[in-house]
């Protein structure tokens, strides 16, 4: 291109749609050399008419400008988008086109910009691609989301870089964020020095790559040839005493002047060469040859498994080394073939997860056919004693000899080559497998190993080793041979590892490939670092009643402590408990403590406390439980060891918690890889456990019954199941038949037999299994404290040889003694019917299986079956395709489908009858991210106030109330965001599996789902002419005046509806089933958990149904009543020396009177109260509490009045403000009360602690009256955009005259100058006329009674001028 401005470059960019961002910064750098940018970006003013000849030339150069910049533009785009501008009469008009059509307006480029991020936080590098691949792709990213306006500095991209590479990098990582500067590093630097680093890395594969193949190479040229007649002992060998040098030579040095010398100094008198620069092909080190390797033996796996272990990893694919001897019996021979498409096998006992439903048949080369009966694996055993599979291996019961396919091999990876009368096979690893030599027949046939796989889910030998691993639960042969080769325990026999494998280790033990990774270890001592974690729930509760068991872990010692759990919410106190104990046997301290991040150990008291004591709290990442691996192995370890136990002898589930107790205790005495000939238990303690006195989980045992507990004639032992060992060196025993735990050291187990539970007999079980250890071994050995401590926990009934036992007579089926004391039935079924478990109907079915007829089915796979609740789930299904809320689609690549979940419910009225039963689907909302998945969230609701407010005016004006419910209300909201969902369980659309839901509209979990529910009904209230209250967005109005009101009051899916003219309002509601799915639920009886009674003179708002469902819920409703909610002269403090309550149910208890203060203003001051208490709640605070239940007790029938309104009432709206005075004890803060009415209807009310300390009454009284002015003045607003009309100004009475003077009087005198000046509200409110402050006398004063308790007779009074009254009378 030549400098000519008129010239244009040979290859211009074309726009075709998909590439807007890279095409628009072409076109800028083309548009500045052809210098018309400025035309683009402003365009040019058409000439005028009265124009002189300078304009007009000035505006053919402008013009001729335009139409070179128009020509570029055409020019560069395809044809597709030459048809949107070809309209265009000026450049920036064609311009503009462009970018608005690929560009997008200000919200499409926040869209874009939101998926543009959210790629840029998933982005990271793949495992095949290189720096400079992944550099280029984060670099387009970068500069599509710079197009959008966001700022991407280089520091936050070299960041991003740091984070997100492969592995490989980690140490080049390391020491560039240690060596340089990254606020001043740029991004090409970076660039530069990972290629560096990635090109050395390749170098060095490659190299290793080529010395690998030249090893291999050399091996297959001198490791041998064959002997044609195939013996001697240069078999292998054919140069013997000079392959090994030079092999060795060549390999590492690739020499030959030195490989040469070294073979004539051999051949001339033995003298040795010099072998400084030899390294050996064994062990890698320099000086000598492999065949004089000390160390060639010593390079096996140490950590190499028994069978019980081994089948903790999954096969690692490789087969096995071996070599071809001549066998006679050749139906154990394997012959490699080329030929043969499949391996085959007729040992049918050879194979593994055999599948019989397999069909086939093999041809020949003569046409001929034999059936294939089925195909499974063969577990072959290595040289090194260890185990892999031949899989794919067809069953062909007519076939003599073994098949195995060299073409099946190939497929999978591997590669074979054949040299020097012998075949050879490599792994995909290239490693040599296999080798065989030509036979004589011409064929090359091996000798695999394989192995029948043997059950063993009982005792079936009587060898003792067996005995050993189901007495240590099941440990693998190798520990225990540990065990007694280093002397770690006293009275364990020597262990051999035996051939047959052990089926429960298989069923119980075989997980997932682990984590290869070593861990480096921090602590120098005990109680360093203790890990711990919680495992649960599960899902059969132990005899105790635990659900859950917490693991505490040291890793000095790897001692493991077991704590059993009820609920979560006991880990902070077991905790406690482990670190007094722990702390006090070992005397150090706790120093670091890692968990997960779990709410159990992430509360504020337990980070208090771990703050207080000094102890770091390590909380791992998210969703990264590698790093607490330490105790999340053990917990694995010891649900293993549980199961296997459990398994073995045939228990119940339920006795999983003291099989983890007893796996705890076993796993203290067993070895470790970390602890080198040590226990965790010698480390704890000092001394060398003994393990003579160990027996067989769950086997039967008897008990000796002391000459005390017994008669002459009676039974001198029992019949007990072996559970356990006790701290006192004795064993745990139990008894099924008076569901007991026994702890006695005079027991015989029986490790041959078990509890035979199908009988009531309770017979022995047999097996063939010696016991070689007698009952005399039974020593008094420390065993672990906090097995003491967990059982301690359990809700069981434990007793000793001393306690009082139940006797047994000789006659077995005697019955066991019961108490005769009387008994009674319990308070709370008295008023209930009660029946017998056996009792039947007349239809001969049981009774108590009626009282499950309308539980709400736990999952979706009940409620299935069921009618009634398939019906509703039918129901709900339509209704979301009926509103069009989804749509069937693929998934898009790079998103993520939310699940969903089933949700059931019974809707029933106050009297507690089944109304509806209701299904809904809910999406898991949680999953979601703000600013990628959703935005806004809030959605405004109608105030509790406003609807009492709302209530009056109805009630008033003798206006009909209306409830309507929106079915499936948020399927209504239509969603900005793109949420994709998965299909619904149990409605999967069988031929489209795969396919994901798009919503259209919002479904019930999203975050998002209420704000565009709001959005949605708002839009469309609208339209319908309603005006929304800007002081109350939950409440709309329509209308004039009050003559063709029509007032809505919304909360979410709830529509309160009420006005003047009931025929609009009858079209109203036609025209809202129209647009939505409705239910009239006709004249409102029930909203939002307010009751209404109606009568001639008003209406009373009552909440009777949930009041009693409280005083029922806490066990209240025979309690005696109480005249007041509390007692005149009681003062609440925070009593720290007094004894503190459950905490949680004082919550549930203060939460539950909050909600019934919406209809009871006369407990609204008791109720705030003991609010005060929530964080520490003491028994005069519990005490307290119980005693407004009490209160409500005999109170049930009250509720709210709103009465019709009076043609003689001026005053239309009034309030009532009073305060006490100093009358919190701990901070001597004083309370505020204040209580509005609308003509004769309470509508708001309120009693709350000051936040300031008030120097003076007056004081006080004033700073209750500027927070009453503020409720007035929102009240006067709500009702003027109402147009309800009412007397002006609002009365607000005070019974301080002080409180008034000074509202009224502008002056700052000394008693009122550090009054805050937000308090001054009430004067400004009252110099301007709007609030009329008036004096009122005491006894008259209303809002007392939200001010402080009262006596008997002044609460009465007070409560019936607040207007709550009986609800059969109304006042």
């Amino acid at each position: 291109m030549n400098n000519n401005s008129n010239s244009f470059p040979a290859n211009l960019p074309i726009l075709d749609g998909k590439n807007w961002d890279q095409w628009c910064v072409k076109m800028n750098v083309i548009f500045t050399y052809q210098e018309v940018e400025e035309i683009i970006s402003t365009g040019f003013e058409p000439l005028a008419a009265n124009a002189t000849e300078a304009q007009q030339t000035a505006f053919r150069e402008v013009k001729k400008k335009d139409s070179k910049a128009l020509f570029l533009i055409h020019q560069c785009v395809d044809s597709s988008n030459f048809e949107k501008i070809s309209g265009a009469r000026t450049a920036k008009a064609a311009w503009d086109i462009l970018s608005n059509a690929h560009g997008g307006g200000d919200k499409v480029k926040k869209v874009k910009l939101q998926h543009l991020r959210r790629q840029y936080e998933l982005l990271g590098m793949m495992d095949k691609e290189s720096i400079g691949e992944y550099f280029t792709r984060l670099q387009t990213l970068v500069n599509s989301m710079k197009n959008y306006g966001e700022t991407v500095s280089d520091q936050q991209v070299i960041e991003k870089v740091l984070r997100t590479l492969n592995p490989q990098f980690d140490h080049i990582v390391v020491a560039i964020e240690e060596s340089k500067d990254l606020s001043t590093m740029t991004v090409n630097e970076l660039h530069s020095s990972l290629e560096a680093h990635e090109q050395r890395l390749q170098e060095r594969k490659e190299r290793k790559d080529n010395k690998a193949n030249q090893d291999q190479a050399l091996y297959a040229k001198n490791g041998g040839s064959w002997n044609k007649n195939g013996k001697g002992k240069n078999k292998w060998n054919k140069n013997k005493g000079k392959s090994d040098g030079s092999h060795d030579q060549n390999h590492h040095n690739g020499e030959e002047d030195q490989s040469e010398s070294s073979k004539n100094k051999t051949k001339n008198g033995g003298k040795k060469g010099d072998k400084s620069k030899i390294q050996c092909y064994s062990c890698d080190k320099w000086g000598h040859y492999a065949s004089e390797c000390r160390s060639k033996g010593k390079k096996k796996q140490e950590n190499e498994a028994n069978h019980a272990r081994h089948n903790d990893s999954d096969s690692d694919g490789v087969l096995m080394m071996v070599t071809s001897n001549s066998e006679k019996d050749t139906s154990k021979l394997w012959y490699l073939d080329t030929g043969c498409s499949n391996h085959m096998t007729g040992h049918r006992d050879w194979l593994l997860e055999f599948d019989e439903n397999f069909k086939s048949k093999v041809k020949f080369a003569d046409d001929s056919t034999i059936s294939v009966e089925g195909k499974g694996k063969v577990m072959v055993q290595r040289k090194n004693g260890n185990h892999t599979f031949v899989t794919d291996v067809l069953y062909v019961p007519s076939m003599k000899h073994n098949l195995l396919s060299l073409g099946q091999l190939l497929e999978k990876g591997f590669n074979y080559s054949t040299k020097d009368h012998s075949i050879e096979v490599f792994d995909p690893k290239n490693k040599l497998i296999l080798k065989a030599p030509l036979s004589k027949n011409r064929t090359f046939r091996v000798n695999l190993q394989a192995s029948a796989f043997q059950c063993f889910s009982s005792l079936i030998t009587e060898d003792e080793k067996w005995l050993w691993h189901y007495r240590y639960g099941h440990l693998n042969f190798k520990s225990l041979n540990h065990l007694c080769n280093k002397k770690m325990v006293v009275g364990l026999p020597l262990i051999h590892t035996p051939e047959k494998l052990c089926e429960g280790c298989f069923v119980s033990k075989q997980p997932r490939n682990s984590f290869k990774s070593s861990v480096y270890s921090r602590s120098k001592q005990p109680l360093d670092v203790v890990h711990s974690d919680v495992c649960g729930p599960i899902e059969v509760p132990t005899l105790g009643g635990s659900r859950y068991f917490m693991t505490c872990v040291d890793e000095f010692t790897r001692k493991v402590w077991i704590y059993l759990l009820k609920e979560k919410s006991e880990v902070f106190s077991m905790f406690k408990n482990f670190c007094v104990l722990a702390e006090r046997q070992s005397e150090n301290k706790l120093k670091v403590l890692r968990t997960d991040g779990g709410g159990e150990y992430n509360f504020k008291e337990f980070q208090t406390y771990c703050t207080q004591k000094g102890i770091i709290h390590e909380v791992t990442a998210p969703y990264t439980p590698q790093h607490n691996g330490l105790a999340e192995r053990r917990n694995r370890t010891l649900v293993n060891m549980a199961r296997c136990m459990l398994k073995g002898k045939g228990l119940p589930k339920c006795y999983w918690g003291e099989a983890v107790n007893t796996a705890a205790y076993v796993l203290n005495r067993c070895p470790t890889k970390r602890l080198k000939d040590n226990t965790p238990e010698e480390l704890w303690t000092g001394h060398k456990p003994s393990v003579k006195h160990l027996r067989i989980f769950g086997s039967l045992c008897y008990r000796h019954i002391p000459d005390e507990k017994r008669r002459k004639l009676d039974d001198k032992s029992e019949k007990l199941i072996f559970i356990g060992y006790d701290a006192t060196g004795a064993y745990r025993m139990y008894n099924p038949n008076n569901k007991k735990v026994v702890i006695s050291r005079d027991v015989i187990v029986d490790e041959k037999s078990q509890w035979k539970w199908s009988s009531e007999a309770n017979t022995q079980v047999t097996m063939q299994l010696e016991d070689g250890v007698n009952d005399a071994a039974i020593t008094h050995q420390p065993v672990d404290n906090q097995n003491q401590g967990t059982h301690h926990e359990e809700d069981m009934h434990t007793s000793s040889d001393d306690d009082d036992r139940i006797q047994l007579s000789s006659v077995p089926a005697q019955a066991p003694r019961r108490s005769t004391r009387n008994k009674f039935p319990s308070v709370r079924i008295n008023n209930h019917e009660i029946t017998s478990d056996s009792a039947v109907n007349e239809d001969g079915d049981l009774v108590h299986l009626a009282f499950m007829a309308d539980a709400e089915p736990i999952n979706w796979k009940e409620a299935v079956v069921s009618s009634k609740w398939n019906a509703a789930m039918k129901e709900e299904l339509h209704s979301i395709e009926k509103n069009h809320t989804w749509k069937l689609v693929e998934l898009p690549p790079q998103k993520k489908a939310i699940s969903v979940k089933w949700v059931f419910k019974l809707k029933k009225d106050p009297d507690g009858k089944i109304v509806k039963h209701k299904a809904r689907l809910v999406a898991r909302g949680f999953l979601q991210q703000e600013g990628i998945d959703y935005t806004e969230v809030y959605a405004p609701v109608a105030r509790m106030e406003t609807i009492r407010l709302v209530i009056a005016i109805a009630s008033s004006y003798n206006w009909s109330l209306y409830h309507m419910d929106v079915k499936s209300a948020f399927l209504n909201g239509p969603l900005e965001e793109e949420v994709y969902v998965l299909q619904p369980p149990g409605f999967e659309i069988a031929s489209e599996k795969n396919k994901v839901y798009k919503l259209n509209k919002a479904l019930y979990g999203l975050k998002q789902a209420p704000r565009a529910w709001n959005k949605r009904i708002d839009e469309f209230l609208q339209k319908e002419g309603f005006v929304k209250c800007t002081v109350e967005f939950g409440v709309y109005m329509k209308g004039s005046d009050i003559s063709d009101a029509i007032v809505i009051c919304l909360y979410v899916d709830d529509l309160l509806i009420t006005g003047h003219n009931t025929t609009s309002i009858e079209k109203f509601k036609g025209r809202l089933k129209s647009e939505f799915e409705m239910s009239d639920l006709g004249k409102l009886n029930y909203f939002l958990g307010l009751e209404f009674h109606y009568a001639s003179d008003g209406i009373v708002l009552h909440q009777r149904k949930y009041i009693e469902d409280v005083l029922k819920r806490f066990q209240m409703e025979n309690c005696k009543a109480a005249e007041t909610p509390m007692d005149a002269n009681l003062k609440l403090s925070k009593n720290e020396d007094e004894q503190a309550v459950d905490a949680t149910l004082f919550k549930q208890v203060v939460g539950s009177l909050r909600f019934i203060c919406n209809t009871r203003p006369d407990i609204n001051y008791a109720v705030g109260l003991v609010s005060r208490f929530m964080s520490k709640p003491k028994t005069s605070h519990l005490i307290a509490a119980k005693r407004i239940l009490r209160y409500l007790k005999g109170t049930q029938d009250y509720g709210l009045a709103f009465p019709t309104s009076n043609s003689e009432t001026q005053i239309e709206l009034e309030g009532f403000s009073d305060s006490d005075w100093c009358g919190d004890k701990d901070d001597r803060r004083s309370t505020s009360g204040y209580w509005f009415r609308f003509r004769n209807s309470p509508i708001s009310w309120s009693s709350k602690k000051q936040n300031i300390v008030a120097l003076s009454s007056c004081e006080a009284e004033y700073v209750a009256a500027a927070q009453a002015a503020c409720q007035a003045v929102w009240l006067e607003s709500l009702l003027e955009e109402l147009k309800i009309n009412y007397v002006k100004p609002m009365r607000l009475n005070i019974d301080n005259k002080s409180a008034i003077s000074l509202a009224k009087n502008p002056i700052a005198h000394g008693r009122s100058k550090h009054i805050e000046t937000k308090y001054h509200f009430l004067r400004d409110q009252v110099s301007k006329g709007k609030l009329n402050v008036m004096h009122c006398r005491t006894e008259i004063q209303i809002a007392d009674i939200l001010t402080k308790p009262l006596r008997a007779d002044r609460f009465k009074e007070l409560r019936s001028m607040l207007g709550v009254v009986k609800t059969e009378k109304l006042n």
